[in-house]
């Protein structure tokens, strides 16, 4: 595996495959941010509907924490993601990758912790697959990442 490093005064390829990813994150961001804020501020989950049982006998305590993850990272970092591949920068494949990934994590988390499975974890777990696919063939495309 080698890694190609891209100079920031040339603006990077942009596929127009990424522009599925710009789609995604700002849905992604869309439902992050505000759930994200509602958890942060009631921690007992209740404001959005999440019985606070639920994450009680979790590491976690209380749900301020998946929440400040999912305001900042699923939220405003899918933003900043899907504004870097507006601007061609030669990071937005990186992020892309980095919160895909992140994103999966987030989910099978879920699926762990949680009693119950919601429609919305799948989904989210598909966009979360399908950003780290589209980061991986536009890394390998731009020569930024060589696995095969």
């Amino acid at each position: 595996m080698t890694s190609v490093h891209l100079t920031a005064d040339r603006p990077i390829e942009r596929p127009t495959y990424a522009w599925l990813a710009v789609v995604l994150q700002i849905g992604t961001a869309l439902t992050a941010v505000p759930v994200g804020f509602s958890l942060m501020t009631d921690t007992t989950g209740s404001g959005i509907g999440l019985p606070p049982e639920w994450i009680r006998g979790s590491v976690f305590g209380s749900y301020f924490l998946p929440g400040l993850y999912l305001f900042a990272m699923n939220g405003i970092g899918m933003l900043v993601a899907a504004l870097l591949i507006v601007a061609r920068h030669w990071a937005a494949p990186w992020l892309t990758g980095i919160l895909g990934a992140g994103l999966v994590i987030w989910i099978l988390v879920q699926l762990a912790i949680m009693p119950e499975v919601m429609w919305l974890q799948w989904t989210f777990l598909a966009v979360g697959i399908a950003l780290g696919l589209i980061a991986l063939f536009w890394l390998r495309r731009t020569g930024q990442l060589r696995l095969w």
